[in-house]
């Protein structure tokens, strides 16, 4: 959401009013919100949550303390419209507070489908309750459509992160090897694993080591890994990689956050990503990187050609992986239309425009 912030942030017409939670403000995740300060903006409100355990109980009180948190700063800002994106469990209490206190909800990336996470249900709950819609594909368009949204209330914008690729000033190879301490001399793989909180724990774990048991073949490679997010599971997941890295230093590099502008440089210069990571399935493909997506996290979505879809089990990620070593440049493929072209603050204002002509 960076840049419509920053084109609302510059408009004379427009007032920013910006609330943060959730792992933005935990140590263990980075404390990201740092970053937001950093690229220039002013942080309203700060909603505390628990994310101490990620389990499912610390998770749904930890999403009460947000309601309760969210709901108090609603009062004080009396927002006119309230800006959302994707289908983070968190966003739950922040809309469903939005939603009694009558706050115009705009939802970004709504009409998603993804069926290997409660993401679905989270994200139909928040399209539900919101007022306005900025999918990013004509086919989360025509979802919206289909559970009885409006159409003029459905706006077209395309994926707010691909303009990253546009108005940063990504590290080069050499910035980011001596930023990471990475070998630049081999091939670097990225590694993003977040829970499928369909399936269990142990499902979850044995996947990871199924990717680690096929990965550790390739010798001469550095593997970057990033924290899982903070789903139930997480903490696990980022424990098991951390015991991975602790066995290989130098050779497995493990980080809370890297920073979105490093990881977006990372994916120009990476041998390939693995994992499941919603951004290899929107950022990667507008830039050519090659992808093994593994599991059913991010089933149902479009997948591009730099894809390869591959199962949990330890053979099905081996012959993914073999395909990339040996004929990675059939993946290269760039997919700069489905997604959109990067221009999506833009578009944002204009239709927030439309929006307010008709108040």
């Amino acid at each position: 959401m960076r840049w419509i912030m920053n084109a609302i942030l510059y408009n004379p017409n427009y007032i920013l009013q910006l609330i943060v939670t959730g792992t933005h403000l935990s140590k263990k995740f980075g404390e990201t919100y740092k970053e937001i300060i950093k690229d220039g903006f002013e942080i309203d409100a700060k909603i505390e949550m628990d994310l101490s355990k990620l389990n499912t109980l610390n998770i749904a009180k930890a999403m009460g303390q947000c309601a309760i948190g969210v709901s108090k700063k609603f009062s004080k800002l009396k927002p006119d419209i309230l800006l959302v994106l994707g289908d983070r469990y968190e966003l739950l209490p922040i809309c469903g507070s939005a939603l009694v206190m009558s706050i115009p909800i705009a939802h970004f990336s709504g009409g998603d489908k993804t069926e290997g996470a409660i993401d679905d249900q989270i994200r139909n709950a928040i399209s539900m309750m919101s007022t306005y819609h900025f999918p990013g594909n004509k086919d989360s368009a025509r979802k919206l459509l289909a559970m009885g949204i409006p159409k003029k209330n459905i706006f077209m914008v395309g994926e707010p992160g691909l303009e990253n690729f546009k108005k940063l000033n990504l590290y080069t190879k050499d910035e980011l090897a001596e930023k990471l301490e990475l070998d630049i001399q081999k091939p670097w793989v990225l590694l993003t694993y977040h829970p499928e909180t369909k399936i269990s724990l142990v499902e979850n774990l044995n996947t990871v080591k199924n990717i680690f048991r096929d990965l550790e073949k390739l010798k001469d490679i550095n593997i970057i890994c990033t924290y899982a997010n903070a789903d139930f599971g997480g903490d696990r997941i980022n424990n098991l990689i951390d015991k991975y890295r602790r066995k290989e230093r130098g050779r497995i590099f493990l980080f809370a956050n890297l920073g979105q502008k490093v990881y977006l440089s990372l994916l120009k210069n990476i041998f390939f990503m693995i994992g499941n990571s919603s951004s290899g399935i929107v950022e990667a493909p507008f830039i050519g990187c090659p992808v093994i997506n593994v599991g059913d996290r991010q089933k149902g979505r479009y997948l591009s050609k730099n894809i390869i879809q591959t199962s949990n089990s330890l053979n099905d990620i081996k012959k993914a992986v073999q395909t990339l070593v040996y004929n990675c440049e059939t993946y290269k493929n760039r997919n700069k239309k489905y997604f959109g072209d990067g221009e999506v603050s833009k578009r944002t204002l204009m239709h927030l425009e439309e929006i307010w002509k008709r108040k």
